[in-house]
């Protein structure tokens, strides 16, 4: 990292997130989803029918953004929103089209993968994961403690 950027982590991951989403966003372009929308669907995929605070917590996801694009997917058709189980939660699921979508998508997902990984080593690419499991570790373990000095 060039020592002149101002060094602080919470500007770096911005600055990394947005430049991945950017790879990603431009890979996606003719599927009609960009990056976040792509990662909710999966994510509701891979999780099964679940209401939106799991899933912004299992991905720490701000409310804001989920539920904005929460509303964007179920316009589109891809996400059926249902009454929970306690009647104030809001249950999510893939309708077929939001399946469909997605499966019509993940080859553009796979082609921005492979182009990323072809950029970095083996080594590169794991440590990359191991630092970005990391990193989240040690926020979540500072925020849990922050709060309770609070």
């Amino acid at each position: 990292m060039n020592e002149a950027r101002f060094v602080c982590a919470c500007a770096t991951a911005r600055h990394v997130a947005r430049t991945l989403t950017q790879l990603y966003d431009t890979a996606l372009s003719d599927t009609g989803l960009e990056a976040p929308q792509f990662a909710l669907l999966m994510a509701i995929e891979q999780i099964g029918p679940c209401n939106q605070s799991a899933l912004g917590e299992r991905y720490a996801l701000d409310k804001t953004t989920v539920s904005r694009n929460l509303k964007w997917l179920e316009r589109q058709g891809w996400v059926h929103v249902s009454i929970g189980k306690n009647r104030r939660e809001r249950e999510l699921t893939l309708t077929a089209e939001g399946r469909k979508r997605l499966t019509a998508a993940h080859p553009k997902w796979r082609n921005a993968q492979a182009l990323l990984r072809s950029e970095m080593s083996e080594a590169e690419w794991k440590a990359m994961f191991r630092a970005f499991e990391k990193i989240t570790e040690a926020a979540q373990r500072a925020k849990h403690r922050r709060r309770g000095a609070v």
